[in-house]
């Protein structure tokens, strides 16, 4: 896109033009060819053209003064007044809803299609894997010597069950975690201690296999060792010895006198203790398998954000239809029962709740479990779908949520152990519910209001520019009036003065028999700069936007097509001061 300056015919000296090369960028060529002079400019625009446009008019000014007159000792100064386009733009809905969110009909209409989470289950939904810490004592009841490498706690194989609140797990892979080992000796020569997790492998088949040399203890002190280790990816058989039980955990450990340097008889006075104890820190499985017993949890109340009308400050919106998919997707190879008791659409900004009227509220709904084929699960998946046929969804959706709330009931085996202590779950294969909505834009829209916070700073080179007028030139093809302003920000986010002035709506064309548009509609909107003005741009770093839309031809729904579109030009008439 082109745009000529259009000044050769006052100036013949000066030769220009503007261009956007990209979406993200403007590109700028001045030239004199009758004094050589020439600059070349690239400049980042903003984000939503229709909304502001950087000030790129001062450096047509410093070349044209450049090529016109020679700067003599002293450094004159002029005042100049200059017009010339700044920039020409073509806006369509996608300026306005981003690309990832529409969908085109066959016959050019468009539907919004939105996806929401409404609650992920966790791992924890099912069991957790406890952190206490576990010890172990040995100590003898009677005074011994022994020399070094002498055994002092002899090989011991150890079985520990832990519970895991209900479940009865045989097999885990753990995700992340550690476990932190402290040993304590009151034994007054150093110890060599090794410490054996026979159940837990890691992803080479290694066991758990670490030895420790505890200081020795003094009559003030215990000798005391503590160490952490990574247990990401170990597996843990955890059916003990015989291969049948759950949730145990099978250790070894023995201790010897540590060799000494002058060969040492070591005194074991009556009841030193040599004592470990081990804690499983931060434990998440990456995968697990048993029976996870039969439970029932309460999931809330409690709410998502919910961000498609996130930008909307006030005003109501009326659709004319809408359909939302709901579905849960059960990927635990457990079966599950999950029971809505509440949906609600929370609009924080009005404090307005609408609760969902469905026959699913309420209403148990069985998951079958999933299916494991070595890794590749096949989920169990529960749809349903919510039209203004039969519930309120319509009322839910225009109530203009930022927040979903919801309580809920999860059953999980509520038939019992039918797997055969065949139960499992991976990591990122649990339980989800989902929200699509399918939302099509025949609307109306009554002072339907949207707002944003951008970054501003205004370029250095605008600082000679005394005053001057931004002229909008719009032609609209959308089925809505918009009307636009923009405000000045200070540092603490406080309002201080505003750009437009009324009138300051884009007008609605008119439309045919069909509320389709006939045709666009030009408008002219003046933007005011003065002295003030100008010098608070040059000191804010914030701009407040907002833009109301209401339709045209109410009450009637008024459908959006992907070839409405509307035209800006934006001219800019500025006095400037050159030469200072």
């Amino acid at each position: 896109m082109i745009i000529d300056i259009g000044l050769t015919q006052k100036y013949p000296s000066l030769r220009g033009r503007f261009a956007r090369s990209n979406p993200s960028e403007i590109f700028c060529e001045i030239a004199s060819p009758k004094s050589g002079l020439a600059m070349t400019l690239v400049r980042k625009s903003y984000d939503n053209l229709k909304l502001i446009i950087p000030f790129l008019i001062p450096y047509t000014i410093y070349l044209f003064f450049f090529s016109s007159c020679r700067k003599e000792a002293g450094h004159p100064s002029w005042d100049v007044d200059v017009l010339a386009p700044l920039v020409k733009s073509t806006l369509t809905i996608n300026n306005i809803i981003p690309d990832s969110l529409l969908q085109q009909n066959t016959d050019n209409s468009l539907d919004i299609v939105y996806q929401s989470s409404l609650y992920s289950f966790s791992v924890d939904s099912l069991f957790q894997i406890p952190t206490a810490t576990i010890d172990t004592a040995y100590w003898l009841p009677f005074p011994i010597f022994l020399s070094q490498l002498s055994t002092i706690v002899p090989a011991t194989t150890d079985e520990t069950k832990n519970t895991q609140g209900g479940a009865e797990l045989t097999d885990v892979i753990l995700r992340s975690g550690t476990i932190e080992i402290m040993l304590r000796s009151q034994v007054k020569s150093m110890i060599d201690f090794t410490y054996k997790i026979l159940s837990a492998k890691d992803p080479f088949g290694n066991v758990f296999n670490k030895t420790f040399r505890i200081p020795a203890a003094t009559s003030a002190t215990d000798g005391v060792y503590t160490a952490t280790f990574d247990l990401s990816g170990y597996k843990l058989d955890l059916t003990g010895l015989s291969g049948n039980k759950v949730n145990t955990i099978t250790s070894y450990y023995n201790a010897i006198i540590s060799p000494a340097p002058f060969g040492d008889t070591v005194t074991i006075q009556p009841y030193d203790s040599v004592v470990i104890s081990n804690k499983f820190i931060d434990i998440v499985p990456q995968y697990a398998k048993g029976y996870f017993g039969h439970t029932v949890s309460n999931i809330g109340p409690d709410s998502t954000n919910f961000s498609l009308f996130n930008h909307i400050i006030d005003g109501t919106l009326q659709l004319e239809d809408i359909d939302v998919g709901f579905s849960i997707e059960n990927s635990i190879g457990a079966d599950a029962r999950v029971t809505i008791d509440t949906l609600s659409s929370i609009n924080t900004r009005t404090g307005s709740t609408i609760l969902l009227a469905h026959s699913i509220i309420g209403a148990p709904v069985n998951l079958n479990r999933a299916v494991d084929n070595n890794g590749n699960v096949t989920s169990s998946t529960y749809s349903i779908s919510f039209n203004p046929s039969n519930s309120n969804i319509k009322q839910f959706v225009e109530n203009l949520p930022n927040k979903i709330s919801y309580l809920m009931d999860l059953e999980i085996n509520p038939l019992g152990n039918v797997s055969g202590s065949n139960d499992f779950v991976y990591y990122d294969k649990l339980m989800k519910t989902q929200l699509n909505m399918a939302i099509p834009l025949s609307l109306i829209a009554n002072n339907l209001t949207l707002a944003d916070t951008l970054d501003f700073k205004m370029d250095k080179s605008a600082a000679h520019v005394n005053s001057g007028t931004l002229y909008l030139y719009a032609e609209n093809g959308f089925p809505f009036t918009a009307e636009a302003q923009l405000y000045l920000m200070n540092d603490n986010f406080t309002i201080v003065d505003s750009l437009i002035s009324a009138p300051n709506a884009i007008l609605a064309p008119q439309l045919d028999a069909n509320f389709i548009c006939a045709g666009k509609r030009l408008t002219k909107l003046a933007i005011p700069l003065d002295e003030d003005k100008l010098q608070l741009l040059k000191n804010i770093k914030k701009m407040y936007i907002k833009m109301k839309y209401n339709t045209a031809g109410q009450p009637n729904y008024v459908k959006i097509y992907s070839f409405y579109e509307m035209n800006v030009k934006l001219v800019g008439d500025f006095n400037y001061t050159v030469g200072k």
